[in-house]
């Protein structure tokens, strides 16, 4: 009986579509690394593998899921802001950039029309395991999601599109929710906090009171860097129109 060639041994072992590192390869080799990686560089020059970065590939033949690539850019890591909230069902699953938290540096790259970027802070707690495709991937809870998104909303898309998406993270943790704003001890960022969760009928009206108490004593605006808007007098903070409750107005 003929000994079956590696290369075929190993477009055997992925499906089309599966994103496949250069571990995830070797470990069909009893972890021969020089084989895997020869196997690899034969099957992406004939068209059935696409390199996607180093130690990285897809296999041809069907749209690779942006989080099972992106879960294999590096460990340990969590996916957080924007791409932490579509994960939960909570943002736009097409936004053009897929962001990892991860202590480990890497170069940001495009594969498919999506860029990868690394994202900070890391920090290890925080983090749960959510469906992608057939598998499972890291991402930061909901809790830490929202208050990571308040905090630098850009990585969101904005105030207002986050507005819109975390209205779908319902059963917040409260203490989970005090954990993270106290965890960055900015005031600003519980004002912030307390108000989107407010705005959002996210919050029991104990956890609003606590993050009330720590509100800053001066006025902030909600969007740094942006001046006009009515104040929330709750909060201490001055909010556009566009992002303006009704029933916080204030006359």
């Amino acid at each position: 009986m003929a000994t079956r060639k590696p290369a075929a041994i190993l477009r055997e072992a992925f499906a089309p579509g599966d994103p496949v590192s250069l571990d995830e390869a070797a470990a069909v080799f009893g972890g021969d690394r020089e084989r895997a990686s020869q196997s690899l560089t034969h099957l992406a020059a004939s068209g059935y593998f696409e390199r996607v970065r180093q130690r990285l590939w897809v296999r041809s033949g069907a749209p690779a899921d942006r989080y099972r690539v992106g879960s294999r850019v590096a460990s340990p890591y969590a996916f957080a802001y924007g791409s932490a909230l579509a994960l939960h069902g909570a943002g736009s699953a097409e936004r053009s950039e897929v962001l990892v938290a991860t202590p480990r540096r890497f170069a940001a790259f495009e594969y498919d029309g999506v860029l990868y970027r690394r994202a900070l802070p890391w920090a290890e707690q925080g983090r749960v395991r959510v469906p992608a495709g057939p598998e499972f991937v890291w991402a930061t809870t909901r809790e830490r999601t929202l208050v990571d998104c308040v905090r630098v909303p850009a990585n969101a898309g904005g105030l207002a599109e986050l507005l819109r998406a975390a209205e779908a993270l319902t059963r917040l943790d409260s203490a989970e929710i005090l954990t993270w704003v106290d965890n960055y001890g900015e005031a600003n960022l519980a004002a912030r906090v307390g108000f989107v969760l407010e705005a959002l009928d996210l919050a029991d009206d104990a956890l609003l009171d606590r993050l009330e108490r720590r509100r800053p004593r001066a006025r902030v605006y909600l969007e740094a860097g942006r001046r006009g808007g009515r104040l929330v007098r709750r909060w201490n903070l001055i909010v556009p129109e566009h992002l303006q409750p009704a029933r916080n107005d204030v006359p």
